[in-house]
């Protein structure tokens, strides 16, 4: 079993992590899914679609609980503000490049091409929150702070996980 296939089903409870080990595990699942996408090839048409919405899906409630909960945090602090800032515009590269799929066919031969700078685009942010962000966002932000974003974006993607259209991650 793959590292992303472990991140992806694991069904341990997020209960006792914090907002670093939630966000990581947000990541692994999205990089299982793109490997799922990648992997499948040229699959029937609405299995990709699924696959797709799947990602879309995740990303979205992702970036949001990020946008609302942590990046204002990190804002906060003069070291980390330029991350915080630089992960908001990095966000909108994703979003733009993710509502470019509703006027594209899956059969188009654009769309393959498109999910991959999409993939390369999100794995370049993930990598950064992991190996910069989090640590900065560590050092500066207290026990009850991270406590309380934590507490703030389970709430989030409890509140905001639509039931998927798409296949599930376990299919």
């Amino acid at each position: 079993m793959t590292t992303h296939e472990k991140g992806a089903n694991e069904k341990s409870s997020s209960q006792g992590m914090n907002i670093f080990e939630v966000l990581k595990q947000d990541h692994e699942k999205v990089r299982y899914l793109f490997d799922k996408i990648e992997k499948g090839g040229k699959k029937e048409r609405s299995s990709l679609q699924k696959l797709f919405t799947q990602i879309e899906e995740e990303l979205q409630v992702h970036m949001e609980g990020e946008e609302r909960f942590l990046y204002p945090a990190l804002e906060q602090h003069d070291e980390s503000r330029g991350k915080a800032l630089e992960g908001y515009e990095e966000h909108q590269v994703a979003k733009t490049l993710i509502g470019t799929f509703s006027s594209l066919a899956v059969d188009d031969e654009r769309w393959e091409a498109k999910l991959k700078v999409l993939n390369e685009v999100v794995e370049h942010h993930m990598q950064e929150e992991e190996r910069e962000m989090f640590k900065m966002a560590r050092a500066l932000l207290k026990k009850d702070q991270v406590e309380q974003i934590t507490a703030q974006f389970q709430q989030h993607k409890r509140e905001g996980r639509r039931p998927s259209r798409g296949a599930s991650v376990d299919g």
